[in-house]
C-alpha cells in the first residue's frame, strides 16, 4: 500500500480529452492535488492511440503542468486503459488431481495462470475474473480447502487488440516519465461508483463517455460481462454538426436541448415549433434538433440493451442500472433507460464516487460531482505507489540538467530497443526450437517402432539410443536463455507454454523409444538366446 505521504500521479486518454491527476490519501480520503487536462481532436478516437506524436506532446504538456502545481518532478504515472476493442471473453480450465486432495491456492493460482492462455489474433489479455469452479460435479465459489479429484474452473479474460496498449506505451517511452502500471478503467471505475449492495445484487454500471460507452455487469461481487461499445456522446455532436454549425456550437446545442425522454408538456405543437437561430443566422425547428438528439441515443440505449440482454444476468440485476460520465447528465436520461424493457426496476446517476474526495482549492476544470471526473478520479484510487522524486521541478531547468534528461532517456530508449531485439529474437530462435523439436517426436517415434518390430539388428538398436541423445540435447543452455528472456513478459506465457508441452511430449518418446531398446537388448541378448535355445530343445 502506498505510504501516507505517496502521491500518487494517473493519466487518462480519453477521445474528448487527455487529462491527468494527482493527489495522495488523508485520513481515508483521497486529497486532489493537482490537475490538467488537453483537449484532443483526432489523435485519440474511441480510447486509441491514433497519431503517437500529437499524443505524446499533450502527455508532456500535462505532466509538465501538474510538476508546476506540485512543484515536484514526476517519475512514472498509472495509465487507464480503455477504447472500443476493450471485451470480455469466457474461458475454461480443467484440473485432474489423480487422486482425492485438499484443493489449495496454489492449485487456483496455477489454475488463474493457464486461464490466461486465451488466444484471440491480434488482442491480448488484460485481466481475469473467476466466475466459479466445479470440484466433482458440485459448484463451489471458493474450492480452497475442499477435497476432490477434478476441478474446473470459469473465467472471464477481458482482451483488447494489442496495438491500444502497445500504442500508449510507444508515447511514454517518447517521454521522461514511465509507466508504473498500466490498469483497466472500466473496472476501477466500477469498482468506486457501485455500492457493495449494488454489486452483490447484480447491477450494470454504463458509463457514458465521448467517444465511447461502456457496459459492466456485476453479480454476486464478481464482474460478469464487460465491454465498451465504439459510440458516445460524440456521436450526437457530429449529428448536429449537419445543421451546418461548427463543432462548438453543436455541443452547446447538444447541452442545452438534449432530451433523453420527452415529457407530454414538451411534445406540444407550441413547444416544439420553436426554433433555434444559428451563428450562420439560419433557423432550426427545436423538433428537428430533438429528433436528431433522439436518433443517435435511442441507437446508444439499444446497444446497452442488447449487451445486458445476451448475459444470463439479464432478470437476475435487483440492483438496477447505474449511469455515469459525461452523458450521463443530459435531462431524463434515467427515465430512457428506466424503458428498456428488461424487467429492471431501479435506476440511478452516479455523479460522484463512494470514496470521499477532497478538492484543493486551486484545483481547476475538474468536476467531482458531475459524473465527468468519475474515471480518471477512480483511476488515482487505484494506484498505490509513490509517483513522485524528492527533488524539486524546476520549469525553467538548465543546460546540465536538460543535457543529463536527454541522456537518460537516450539509455532508457536503447535499453528498450535492446530487449525488444533480444526478445525478437528468442521467439525466432524458439520457434526453430519447437519445429525441430516436432520432428524430433516424429523420428523416436518412428524408430521406437523400427526397434519394436527388427529389435535383433544391433546397430538399428545402437542408431537408436544416438537418436535418444540428439534429441535431447536440443534443449541446451540456449534453450533455456531462450525461455528466461520470453519469461519477463507476460504475453509470451502461450508460446512458453506450447514449447513446455512439447519438451515434456519428446521425453515422453524418448522415455518410451529407451525401454523398447532395452526391451529387445534384453530380448536378444546371449544368455536370452541360449535359454530360448534349451526351452526349445526340451519341447521337441
Amino acid at each position: 500500500m502506498a505510504d501516507k505521504d505517496s502521491i500518487i500521479v494517473a493519466i487518462e486518454l480519453g477521445t474528448s480529452r487527455i487529462s491527468g491527476i494527482a493527489g495522495k490519501r488523508k485520513d481515508g480520503s483521497m486529497q486532489i492535488l493537482a490537475y490538467a487536462e488537453e483537449k484532443t481532436t483526432s489523435c485519440v478516437k474511441r480510447g486509441i492511440v491514433h497519431n503517437i506524436d500529437k499524443t505524446t506532446q499533450s502527455i508532456k504538456s500535462i505532466i509538465s503542468k501538474l510538476q508546476a502545481s506540485l512543484k515536484l518532478n514526476i517519475n512514472q504515472v498509472y495509465v487507464g486503459i480503455g477504447g472500443q476493442s476493450v471485451r470480455s471473453v469466457k474461458s475454461k480450465v480443467r484440473r485432474n488431481m489423480m487422486t482425492q486432495t485438499y484443493i489449495n491456492a496454489d492449485h487456483i493460482d496455477a489454475m488463474n495462470d493457464e486461464s490466461y492462455n486465451v488466444t484471440v489474433p491480434d488482442c491480448e489479455l488484460l485481466g481475469n475474473f473467476a466466475q466459479g469452479f466445479v470440484v466433482d460435479s458440485n459448484v463451489v465459489d471458493d474450492p480452497v480447502g475442499v477435497m476432490g479429484t477434478n476441478i474446473e474452473g470459469e473465467y472471464l479474460n477481458v482482451i483488447a487488440r494489442r496495438k491500444l496498449r502497445g500504442n500508449i506505451e510507444n508515447c511514454f517511452n517518447n517521454t521522461d516519465v514511465r509507466i508504473a502500471e498500466t490498469k483497466l478503467s472500466a473496472y476501477e471505475l466500477a469498482k468506486n461508483v457501485l455500492t457493495d449492495q449494488e454489486k452483490r445484487a447484480g447491477s450494470v454500471l454504463v458509463d457514458l463517455g465521448a467517444g465511447t460507452t461502456t457496459v459492466v455487469v456485476y453479480k454476486n461481487n464478481i464482474v460478469r460481462h464487460l465491454v465498451t461499445l465504439p459510440i458516445g456522446s460524440a456521436n450526437i455532436t457530429q449529428d448536429l454538426m449537419n445543421l451546418e454549425i461548427d463543432e462548438a456550437e453543436a455541443e452547446e446545442v447538444k447541452q442545452k436541448y438534449g432530451n433523453a425522454y420527452i415529457e407530454d408538456s414538451e411534445s406540444s405543437d407550441d413547444y416544439l415549433s420553436q426554433t433555434y437561430t444559428t451563428s450562420y443566422d439560419r433557423k432550426v425547428k427545436i423538433s428537428e434538433i430533438q429528433h436528431i438528439i433522439e436518433a443517435r441515443l435511442t441507437e446508444i440505449i439499444a446497444n446497452v440493451k442488447n449487451q445486458i440482454s445476451n448475459t444470463p444476468y439479464a432478470n437476475q440485476l435487483l440492483g438496477g442500472i447505474v449511469l455515469t460520465g459525461g452523458g450521463a447528465n443530459m435531462k431524463n436520461i434515467e427515465k430512457a433507460f428506466a424503458n428498456l424493457n428488461l424487467n429492471i426496476d431501479k435506476v440511478r446517476i452516479a455523479r460522484s464516487l463512494n470514496q470521499p474526495v477532497i478538492k484543493n482549492s486551486d484545483v481547476k476544470n475538474l468536476s467531482t460531482d458531475n459524473g465527468m471526473g468519475n474515471s480518471i478520479i477512480s483511476l488515482l484510487i487505484s494506484g498505490d505507489a509513490n509517483c513522485v522524486g524528492d527533488e524539486k521541478y524546476d520549469p525553467n531547468g538548465n543546460m546540465f540538467d536538460n543535457d543529463k534528461k536527454e541522456k537518460d532517456i537516450a539509455e532508457r530508449r536503447a535499453k528498450e530497443e535492446q530487449e525488444t531485439k533480444l526478445e525478437n529474437e528468442a521467439l525466432q530462435k524458439l520457434e526453430e526450437f519447437k519445429n525441430r523439436v516436432r520432428q524430433g517426436i516424429e523420428d523416436v517415434n518412428r524408430k521406437q517402432q523400427d526397434v519394436a518390430e527388427n529389435g535383433k539388428d544391433k546397430k538399428l538398436r545402437q542408431r537408436a539410443s544416438d537418436l535418444a541423445l540428439d534429441c535431447e540435447s536440443l534443449f541446451s543452455e540456449e534453450y533455456e536463455h531462450c525461455i528466461e528472456i520470453l519469461s519477463a513478459k507476460d504475453k509470451n506465457k502461450q508460446i512458453i507454454k506450447e514449447a513446455a508441452e512439447l519438451r515434456d511430449k519428446m521425453d515422453a518418446a524418448i522415455s518410451a523409444l529407451r525401454h523398447t531398446i532395452k526391451e529387445q537388448e534384453e530380448a536378444n541378448s546371449f544368455l536370452n538366446r541360449l535359454k530360448n535355445a534349451i526351452n526349445d530343445m526340451v519341447n521337441d
